[in-house]
């Protein structure tokens, strides 16, 4: 697979809103960075327009590093599903960074699983809501989920070890129950019923706090612009993993999240005008 032909066209006329609306649901009174971090990943992607819902103190801090994003702060998570399903001209949801571990979480995110009514991309503690609710959810053929090795091990009930030491069998099962799935790590692995992708792009420098935030935001820009659920998975993971290439030319050590979306859009840059090869 050419991942510069799922590229999505640009044309001169284009405007904000028909390069993908992206809705990011996550952050906490202990995570306010993670959801912000996703959205840096969804702007550097190029997302046209991206909106925040979270707590009034996650918005807040965040509104002070990224004016460019729409904020909807609420304090009452229970009512954050009425105001999520509100958005109308939203083309897809990234819902879980920073959202932390609570019985509300996970009533919200089940909630949103099932009545959601366009593509959803799961990560962080959102995955986690999803292994304590997961009898009661069915597939979904327009989802991505993005767990490292202990997520994917509570989704599965298997210790993380298990997880590592059969990669491709953990992803291929975690597809077959959930739709398609990005298994982080070295060599990051993307299953989408019979599709399956390697990724071998990015290294150590990626395993920073946050890396995997800006990859959802990444991925659920692809999303929002039209790209089905393997195609938004497979580039975003490739595009976020060239990042990594790049920065470690300058070593492996001290990078930050914040530099992996900023190095996005030279990546994309490079992929549209023939200069980087996936």
């Amino acid at each position: 697979m050419n991942v510069k032909d799922l590229l999505p066209p640009r044309s001169p006329d284009m405007h904000k809103g028909n390069r993908g609306r992206l809705l990011i649901v996550g952050g906490s009174e202990r995570y306010t960075g993670a959801p912000a971090l996703t959205a840096l990943g969804a702007l550097r992607s190029g997302a046209g327009v991206v909106t925040m819902l979270s707590l009034q103190n996650v918005c807040d801090v965040c509104a002070a590093r990224l004016p460019e994003i729409v904020y909807c702060p609420e304090d009452d998570r229970f009512r954050w599903k009425e105001l999520a399903l509100a958005q109308k001209n939203i083309d897809a949801l990234v819902i879980g960074p920073g959202l932390d571990r609570t019985i509300a979480a996970e009533i919200f995110t089940s909630r949103m699983w099932r009545e959601w009514p366009k593509k959803i991309l799961v990560d962080g503690d959102g995955l986690n809501a999803l292994a304590v609710t997961k009898d009661d959810l069915k597939m979904r053929s327009d989802s991505v989920l993005t767990p490292h090795e202990g997520e994917a091990g509570r989704l599965l009930g298997l210790p993380p070890a298990a997880v590592h030491s059969d990669r491709p069998g953990a992803v291929r099962e975690l597809s077959e129950r959930w739709g398609c799935v990005v298994l982080k790590g070295h060599n990051t692995l993307v299953a989408s019923g019979e599709k399956f992708a390697e990724i071998k792009h990015g290294g150590p420098e990626l395993s920073v706090p946050g890396s995997g935030d800006v990859l959802s935001g990444c991925i659920g820009a692809f999303l929002a612009m039209g790209l089905e659920a393997f195609d938004a998975a497979v580039l975003g993971a490739t595009v976020h993993g060239m990042a990594g290439d790049l920065l470690a030319k300058n070593g492996t050590d001290g990078v930050l999240a914040s530099e992996i979306a900023h190095t996005l859009r030279k990546v994309i840059h490079d992929l549209r005008s023939g200069n980087a090869k996936a």
